[in-house]
């Protein structure tokens, strides 16, 4: 899906797993009781902390990964470690038809550090994809030449566990766990320092069932925590598990079939929490029948398509300057002009580079311009719309997720980037003046100038059953002039 060429990664920090392990003073061995391996003095704890509030469930639907192959690179740690989590995360792939390939450059899915002073702790799923290609995806903060092979295979399956796209056990939808609430607030307020509202979400909040894959509550499973005898009514034996159980095995099975199955994986999946209408993420491409797509046009005989990437992890369109037939193209996947949508897309821009693009109120190209979008070559930006500008700053060198959402009742249209709103401005607005129709025909990119690079994917158009209302006006200024064509 996504390409990671010369360093690449998805835009967007959010879902972080972070597992953290307070007050180790040992390291554990293959002999230790279970009393002594997860001790109140020593839990092995894990957060989920998730920014913009996305759907959060015990398996999530819309963060397992649709492809079986995963780049595994290692920013750190001595041959022994290494070797040890390559021995154990490879358990997962003899059950789920997922490859891990572990690499000593870009492109990258998942960054393994061993930062001490970390915890340990993953981005759950696809969510990995966002963090830009310099930054670890995973941490084991506790591992080193003395760890025992029990505390590697724990670990190890545990995050890499989130890596593919699990959540923790114990706010499983029908986990019925007999909690002695007054004593779980005070033991993770001494443990971890954790108030109230961190144990609420952490420990008593359950995972929804409107966005869960999930097998019945299973508390043999890896992705369990450990929980003391002393923070349970009535009976209770600690969950301290170490190895996958059958229902883990079941479940990765499921998520990531085999090529025999009759069950597959998404064809195309949107991040976006909405009914999905349309979506189009170059998979099913080769270069003409992506230029034959009903979904993309040239914008004239003269324009270039854009080049079609293919990488073991997926395929993205490439938008770079081009003397001869320069790229210009049209995303039109239907007219909209009735309801909410929300049509949106990622966008990776090269170091340096420019880009650009706008909305056309009719498929067909330069009958009436709508907004058009500047991403100049430091990272600002601006909207230009009714011959004034509302300007912004985005990221290069990782992927943005861009959206256009139209409120075509309250006839407003509000760009968002990377879950950020911009600027929201009327819908029959155009370019240059405020009496345009209330539609939307197409999406337009194009190779503005010289410094022009930047890839394109993963587009959705939505249909939001519960829109927020938008403001009716938006800040802009400065008067500009001046169209592309």
């Amino acid at each position: 899906m996504r390409i990671i060429s010369f360093g690449f990664l998805l835009f967007l920090v959010f879902s972080l797993i972070n597992c953290s392990k307070e007050n180790l003073s040992e390291t554990i061995t293959d002999s230790s009781t279970l009393e002594s391996i997860a001790s109140d003095e020593s839990p092995g704890i894990c957060t989920e902390l998730y920014a913009e509030d996305p759907s959060r469930a015990f398996g999530p639907k819309n963060l397992f990964w649709n492809k079986n192959t995963l780049r595994v690179r290692f920013l750190g740690g001595s041959a022994y470690v290494q070797s040890k989590v390559r021995q154990y995360a490879t358990e997962w792939s003899k059950y789920a038809n997922m490859t891990l390939e572990f690499v000593d450059s870009e492109p990258s899915d998942i960054r393994i550090s061993f930062d001490t002073d970390d915890g340990s702790w993953s981005y759950i799923g696809r969510t990995n994809s966002y963090i830009p290609s310099y930054r670890a995806t995973m941490n084991f903060g506790w591992f080193n030449n003395q760890t025992s092979n029990t505390e590697f295979r724990r670990t190890t399956l545990h995050e890499f566990g989130h890596a593919l796209g699990l959540a923790h056990e114990h706010q499983h939808p029908q986990a019925s766990i007999n909690w002695n609430r007054d004593a779980v607030y005070s033991y993770y307020q001494q443990t971890q320092d954790w108030s109230k509202s961190d144990v609420d979400a952490n420990i008593f909040d359950k995972y929804s069932t409107n966005t869960t894959n999930y097998t019945e509550y299973d508390p043999s499973s890896i992705m369990h925590y450990y929980i003391p005898r002393s923070l349970v009514y009535g009976n209770w034996n600690p969950t301290f598990n170490t190895t996958l159980s059958n229902l883990d095995i079941q479940f990765i099975k499921k998520m990531y079939p085999g090529t025999g199955s009759t069950e597959t994986l998404d064809d195309c999946s949107c991040p976006d929490s909405l009914a999905i209408l349309s979506c189009d993420d170059f998979e099913s491409y080769d270069q003409d029948t992506y230029e034959a797509s009903p979904n993309w046009a040239k914008w004239s005989n003269a324009s270039g398509f854009g080049e079609l990437q293919s990488y073991t992890w997926g395929k993205v369109v490439k938008i770079d300057y081009n003397y001869t037939q320069n790229p210009d193209i049209l995303y039109n996947p239907g007219s909209l002009s009735t309801d909410q949508f929300k049509v949106s897309w990622d966008m990776y821009v090269g170091s340096g580079s420019s880009a650009y693009f706008n909305i056309q109120k009719y498929s067909s190209p330069g009958t009436e311009f709508g907004a058009q979008i500047y991403l100049d070559t430091d990272q600002s930006g601006r909207v230009e719309i009714n011959n004034q500008e509302a300007d912004f700053t985005y990221r290069q060198n990782t992927w943005n997720r861009i959206s256009l959402a139209f409120n075509f009742e309250q006839k407003i249209t509000r760009l968002i980037i990377n879950d950020q709103a911009i600027a929201s401005w009327p819908s029959n607005w155009t370019a240059q003046s405020a009496n345009g129709v209330s539609k939307f025909g197409a999406i337009n990119f194009y190779a503005i100038d010289q410094n022009a690079l930047f890839w394109l994917d993963d587009f959705c158009v939505s249909s939001d059953e519960n829109p927020v209302a938008m403001a009716s006006s938006a800040s802009f200024h400065n008067d500009v002039t001046g169209l592309k064509k």
